[in-house]
């Protein structure tokens, strides 16, 4: 790496500016998604925007469900959709999200408690497990989005002691193209390396040329 950089110090530079996008593009779907920006079709078309970017993260999951209780994949950070699934049957139904201090009411509720019969279902999301109201379901399908790995680039030793890049033990990015020379150029300037984007092409031709 130049300019007095080595590839640790750009790897864990990288590994921060891609978690802190990350946190920055689910901010911003969290403010869509709850209607604060102002302007006709503005909100969906930033969300829309942002799910792409997000599309790599993104997984299906099948929650087992025991006394209303299921735990969460070890990589969540964001729930995007939860649909419990009658017992007995391969129906899925939309969960409607309550917060803590519902729970007993929504279990008290005369007009629309939590039913299988008439498919009403809530759930309420704690740290590392979910809460599934009413308590008698055994599974529910989950889409979320996934934590982001770190990437690794990995390099052995040529007989000059030289690092060469080895792409069977490195950890490739998850982005788009485009996102991961954003990453890069975001990485380069948290370093305090100035460049220009000709040069940053350059280098990185270069860098795939040599194997570097």
């Amino acid at each position: 790496m130049s300019a007095g950089v080595t590839r640790d110090e750009f790897q864990l530079a990288f590994n921060s500016e891609q978690r802190a996008y990350m946190d920055d593009l689910l901010g911003r779907f969290q403010e869509r998604g709850t209607g604060k920006v102002v302007g006709p079709n503005t909100g969906l078309i930033q969300n829309e925007t942002i799910m792409t970017k997000l599309t790599p993260f993104t997984r299906p999951y099948l929650l087992a469900i025991t006394a209303g209780d299921a735990p969460k994949p070890d990589d969540l950070i964001y729930t995007l959709a939860v649909r419990p699934y009658a017992p007995g049957t391969v129906v899925a139904y939309k969960a409607k999200r309550i917060n803590h201090d519902q729970i007993w009411a929504t279990n008290d509720d005369v007009i629309d408690p939590p039913s299988t019969d008439d498919g009403t279902y809530f759930y309420t999301e704690y740290l590392n497990y979910f809460r599934f109201l009413p308590t008698n379901i055994t599974a529910a399908a989950l889409d979320y989005v996934q934590e982001v790995r770190d990437v690794v680039w990995a390099y052995t030793l040529t007989a000059y002691g030289r690092q060469q890049y080895d792409a069977a033990a490195s950890v490739q990015p998850q982005w788009d193209g485009d996102t991961v020379v954003e990453l890069c150029k975001r990485t380069l300037k948290s370093l305090g390396v100035s460049f220009k984007d000709a040069e940053f092409s350059q280098f990185g031709s270069a860098a795939i040329a040599t194997g570097d």
